[in-house]
Formats: C-alpha cells, sequence, structure tokens
C-alpha cells in the first residue's frame, strides 16, 4: 500500500487477476484515469510485470479468497466456455456441462505440457516470439486465461512455464515479493464493509468503486448457472482448498493487515498523488498476450 510517500504518477497499470472482480476494478480504475487527466493500461493473463518496470507508474492489483475465485471461475467458463454460452444455438444443460471435480488442474481442467505453452514478447507491441531459452526473453510467461490451482502464485509469479520445472513453493516466494512491490492491492471482500469501499474512494477521490463491471459472458453464464445450479460438495470445496494451498498462504499474507477492520492507515486523496498527463480523455491501454498492447 502507497503510504502517500511515493513520488506523482503519470500512468497506472492495473493487473486483472480473472474472476476476482477485476472488469469491475478496471472500469473503476478508468474513471479514475478520467478524472486526473492519467494514462492507464490493463494486463491480464500473462504474468504481471514487475512494479516499478515503469517510472512515474502507480501499479494496482487485486484479490478475492483464492477457493471461491477458484468456483466463480468455473461457472464463469470452465463449466461451459464462453464460446458455446455465446452460440444462441447451444443450450446449456447438466449433461453437456463440464464437472466441478475436474476443475483441479493448472488451466483448470487440463494441464498444459506443450512446447508452444510459453509465450512472451520481445517489447510489449511486437510480434510473439517463441524461443526454448527463457534467460534470451524476460517476458516468456504461460499463456494462462483459464485457471483453477494457485493462480496467484502463477499469475504474479510468472515462473510457471512448465519447461522451467520451477517448484510451486519458489514461484509462491516470487509472487509474495512481486505483490508486496504494489503501490495499492484492493481486497475484493473487503469491498462489502462501506468503511473500507469509502476509503479506497478516498485514496483515489473518485466515487463509484462499488459499480459492477460486467465480463463478455457474464449475463449468458449467470443465466446457465441459474437454470442449472451448482452444487459445491464439502469434499469437492476441501480439495480444491488442498490445492490452493499456496494462494491462501499468499491470500492471507496480503489481506490480514486489513483483518481488524480498521482503514485508517489508508490515506486520503492527495492532490500531488498523481502528475496531469493531459486534459483530454486518458488513454487506456489494454495488453493482450497474443496481440500484445492497443
Amino acid at each position: 500500500m502507497d503510504n502517500g510517500t511515493a513520488p506523482p504518477s503519470s500512468n497506472v497499470v492495473f493487473y486483472h487477476a480473472r474472476k476476482a472482480g477485476g472488469t469491475s476494478t478496471a472500469s473503476y480504475l478508468k474513471k479514475v484515469a478520467k478524472t486526473h487527466g492519467i494514462d492507464i493500461e490493463l494486463q491480464e493473463w500473462r504474468a504481471a510485470e514487475e512494479p516499478g518496470t515503469n517510472k512515474d507508474t502507480f501499479y494496482v492489483t487485486h484479490l478475492r479468497e483464492p477457493v471461491d475465485r477458484s468456483i466463480s471461475h468455473f461457472k464463469y467458463e470452465g463449466r461451459w466456455s464462453c464460446r458455446a454460452l455465446m452460440d444462441k444455438a447451444f443450450v446449456p444443460t447438466k449433461d453437456n456441462a463440464f464437472k466441478l471435480e475436474t476443475w483441479n488442474q493448472t488451466t483448470g481442467h487440463s494441464h498444459y505440457n506443450r512446447e508452444d505453452e510459453c509465450f512472451g514478447t520481445t517489447t510489449l507491441k511486437g510480434p510473439i516470439n517463441r524461443n526454448p531459452d527463457p534467460s534470451l526473453d524476460d517476458k516468456w510467461r504461460v499463456h494462462l486465461s483459464e485457471c483453477a490451482v494457485n493462480c496467484y502464485t502463477q499469475w504474479f509469479g510468472g515462473l510457471n512455464c512448465a519447461r522451467w520445472q520451477v517448484p510451486f513453493e519458489q514461484q509462491y516466494e516470487v509472487a509474495l515479493s512481486k505483490l508486496y512491490k504494489y503501490n495499492l492491492i484492493i481486497v475484493i471482500e473487503k469491498l462489502h464493509d462501506p468503511k473500507y469501499a469509502l476509503a479506497i474512494e478516498n485514496f483515489f477521490g473518485v466515487e463509484g468503486i462499488l459499480k459492477r463491471g460486467v465480463p463478455p459472458c457474464e449475463k449468458q453464464s449467470h443465466k446457465a448457472n441459474g437454470d442449472n445450479p451448482l452444487v459445491v460438495h464439502n469434499e469437492t470445496r476441501a480439495k480444491l482448498t488442498e490445492l490452493n494451498r499456496l494462494d491462501l498462504k499468499l491470500y492471507n499474507e496480503i489481506s490480514d493487515c486489513l483483518a481488524d477492520g480498521s482503514y485508517e492507515k489508508i490515506p486520503k486523496w492527495d492532490g500531488s498523488r498523481f502528475l496531469l498527463k493531459h486534459s483530454s480523455p486518458a488513454q487506456v491501454r489494454i495488453y493482450n498476450p497474443w496481440w500484445g498492447v492497443f
């Protein structure tokens, strides 16, 4: 958390962890950028950028309880794919649904070990390259859009390429170290507390943190799950809890400072936090691992 002593920033980088309230948070941060005349870059799927990589940049991310996040991700696109749900001819049923019991691998229902598993770009705007030697390009990472197990550890650690064979415990240490460098980490569950939501809004000087965003197939997946209610058995939740042990450890390490419900340490808005970059609408850059920044 930025304690108010960080130098002014003219850019915001938001790392979007999937199915953890990221669409809503991204929408809010776009409003923040527009209000204060700064640029914002939204990143997801690839490994999180090391905070401090770009100067004059304010780094923000978010966390949600890992087991709830995993189940939410399953309901969104693991039970039926978004592509299928967007097809008007497709009728989702329990018979054509994937099972939560198989949602227990690195990429949801499976664990990739293919030679083309790791993706990277020599520059954010450059073409995708494939090279077996990660030392030649520090942006080589797994394209991890669907994830069920220790996803924060992989997204923030950035060491989950199977050919590297980096132990998960080591990935966890790197992920935790990187998270501690963020200027702000929003804990999604805490937004249910009006005092925390207000503290976040006061930090940025902008209202609207609770306004919900809508992911691409949210409407369709919500209806499909409503028509076919998911039953989460105790043993299934217990298994996901065991599998996400490192993510739970990471989540608790980051969020425990908020456990007492006291948010006085979160600084209020300071006009010197951001440097006005332009008076025109803020530039929004979205990083996609396939096409770079656009």
